[in-house]
C-alpha cells in the first residue's frame, strides 16, 4: 500500500508511478503498455498541448502576455510553430516558458489525480518528470533506458536527421545525473526502476507485466474491489 500524501492530502492505496527517459528510449510505450494493464496514465506533454488549446486558460493569457500576441493562433490559442522558434535557441526565453508552464500541468496533474479512484495506479510520464515539481507526487520511478546507438536508430526511424538526433542526445542529461538530482529531492523515499528497452516489443511488454504484477502483489488494494 502507497503511504502517500499526494495532492489535497489524499491517501492512496495505489502507487503514483513517474515514466521517464531520454528521447528514444521507449518510455511512451512503456507509458501506453502501464495504460492497457489498467493504469491511469497521464502524459504531461499531452497535458501542455491541451492547455495550449484553450484560448481562455490562464496559460495561454500568461504566455501571450510574456511572448506577444505574435505567439498566438487566428483562433487564439498558443501557436506552438510560433512559440517555438522564439524559444527554441534562446535558452533564457526557454526558462521564461517553463516558469510560466510548469505550475500549470502540476496543477492539472494534481486535479487529475484528485479524480482518479485512489485503487487505481497512476502513472505519470514526463520527459522531464524528476527535475519538475510533480516529483513530489511519486511513490516510484521507472526510467527507461537503452544504448546511443538504438537510441539514434530509433530517432532516424522517426525522420529525424543524424546530426539532430546527436544533437538531442547530447542536450539531455544522463540517467545517472536524473538519479541523484532525484535523491537531492526526494532522499531514499523514492525507488528507482530502471528498464532497459534493448530487445523486442514483446521483451518491453514482458518485462512491464512483470513490474505490474510485483506492484500489484507489494500493493493488494490496487485491484478492482
Amino acid at each position: 500500500m502507497s503511504d502517500g500524501l499526494h495532492s489535497a492530502g489524499r491517501r492512496r492505496e495505489a502507487p503514483v508511478i513517474g515514466i521517464t527517459g531520454n528521447i528514444g528510449t521507449g518510455k511512451s510505450t512503456v507509458a501506453r503498455l502501464l495504460a492497457t494493464l489498467g493504469a491511469h496514465v497521464v502524459d504531461a506533454d499531452q497535458v501542455v498541448h491541451r492547455l495550449y488549446r484553450d484560448p481562455e486558460s490562464a496559460l495561454v493569457q500568461a504566455v501571450a502576455a510574456e511572448f506577444g500576441q505574435d505567439v498566438l493562433a487566428q483562433d487564439g490559442s498558443l501557436d506552438r510553430a510560433a512559440l517555438g522558434k522564439v524559444v527554441f535557441n534562446d535558452a533564457a526565453a526557454l526558462r521564461k516558458l517553463e516558469r510560466i508552464v510548469h505550475p500549470a500541468v502540476v496543477a492539472a496533474v494534481r486535479e487529475d489525480l484528485d479524480r482518479t479512484p485512489p485503487h487505481v495506479p497512476f502513472a505519470i510520464e514526463a520527459i522531464k518528470l524528476i527535475e519538475s515539481d510533480l516529483v513530489v507526487l511519486l511513490d516510484v520511478v521507472w526510467t527507461v533506458v537503452a544504448p546511443p546507438e538504438l537510441q539514434r536508430e530509433r530517432l532516424s526511424a522517426k525522420g529525424m536527421s543524424p546530426e539532430e538526433a546527436q544533437r538531442r542526445l547530447e542536450m539531455q542529461p544522463t540517467v545517472e545525473d536524473r538519479i541523484a538530482q532525484l535523491r537531492q529531492k526526494r532522499g531514499a523515499s523514492c525507488p528507482v526502476t530502471r528498464i532497459a528497452n534493448v530487445g523486442t516489443f514483446a521483451d518491453l511488454e514482458s518485462t512491464v507485466q512483470d513490474l505490474w504484477g510485483t506492484m500489484q502483489a507489494a500493493n493488494p488494494d490496487t485491484k478492482e474491489p
